[in-house]
């Protein structure tokens, strides 16, 4: 099978170079090489030759574009990138690929979400590879939702990259994706997310040990009427007053009810994880079973709390 395939695609790339190159007296036929070239890709990677049919996959949008057959051309070289990551593994190829099918879908003009989707994709490419390279990718994936208007669509981005920064303990620029996040619901309405995301903010100010801000920001969000009838703002201001008065054990039980535990997981577990500079530790709770029989050492939870900037260096607790 593999190696039927691999005459097919042998005579097919002919095909593609000969309609490509043209002769004395005639010009090159670019329809017909990106079809051949199309073709010959689909047959290298059916006889496993992923490194021709990925090239041939670049010369067929290359084609394309020739004939401003756009959706076609970022198709191809999308088929290319995807290629590239998953049996090539050569990361750089990859998000080279996907960075130009984004600018195609972009230029095509009527698919924005397929141009940020690619820009997401080579995101996710760097992931465990380059921290700020993928940061910058999500950036311009967010970027293009939007600028072309379609931050609706970008929710799920948004998330994504926010529970990425914070993986990474990057708070503030989470912080700022976050209030992004809120503008995007609040242009388009979206008032169940826009509720959710301005208590993700506060959350996440408070981690980072910005109290002082979160106020603030609290303050801006009071005025909007709707959201101060909300669940999430009630718990919002309990949390920067139980901050603001030191009184972790507070904290602790607001950042476990319902309107911080139905939030993005990582964000709810930040909140269960934060620490009040200079309040006192929390006591473990003990039954009067686990006392009776000496267990009292089995209360204590296996997570370990959230240390933000201002917590004095002799707290061994992890860093987030």
């Amino acid at each position: 099978m593999e190696s039927s395939s691999l005459k097919l695609a042998q005579g097919f790339l002919k095909d593609a170079q000969k309609a490509s190159k043209g002769s004395w007296f005639s010009k090159p036929e670019w329809d017909i090489a990106a079809q051949y070239f199309d073709k010959a890709a689909t047959a290298f990677k059916a006889a496993r030759h992923y490194e021709e049919a990925a090239d041939c996959y670049v010369k067929a949008s290359d084609a394309y574009v020739q004939i401003n057959a756009v959706y076609l051309a970022a198709k191809c070289v999308e088929n290319a990138a995807t290629l590239a990551d998953t049996h090539i593994k050569d990361h750089e190829m990859a998000v080279s690929h996907y960075s130009r099918a984004s600018d195609l879908y972009r230029s095509q003009g009527a698919a924005a979400d397929k141009a940020a989707e690619m820009m997401e994709s080579a995101a996710k490419v760097c992931e465990d590879i380059d921290t700020n390279r993928t940061i910058q990718l999500y950036d311009s994936a967010l970027s293009i939702y939007e600028n072309e208007d379609r931050g609706r669509f970008g929710v799920e981005t948004f998330k994504r990259t926010i529970r990425y920064l914070l993986d990474k303990g990057r708070l503030s620029e989470a912080v700022d994706i976050q209030m992004r996040l809120s503008a995007v619901c609040e242009h388009v309405n979206n008032r169940f997310e826009l509720n959710k995301s301005n208590l993700s903010a506060i959350i996440i100010l408070l981690a980072f040990g910005d109290s002082v801000e979160a106020g603030k920001k609290l303050e801006e969000f009071g005025q909007d009427v709707a959201f101060t009838r909300s669940k999430e703002a009630a718990a919002a201001e309990r949390l920067v007053q139980a901050y603001s008065d030191g009184d972790q054990d507070e904290y602790v039980r607001i950042a476990g009810d319902q309107p911080v535990a139905f939030l993005d997981t990582t964000i709810a577990r930040l909140a269960a994880k934060t620490r009040i500079p200079g309040a006192r530790r929390l006591e473990p709770r003990v039954s009067e079973k686990q006392v009776a029989h000496g267990g009292e050492h089995n209360a204590v939870g296996s997570d370990a709390p959230f240390i933000n900037n201002a917590v004095d260096n002799d707290d061994d607790d992890d860093l987030l």
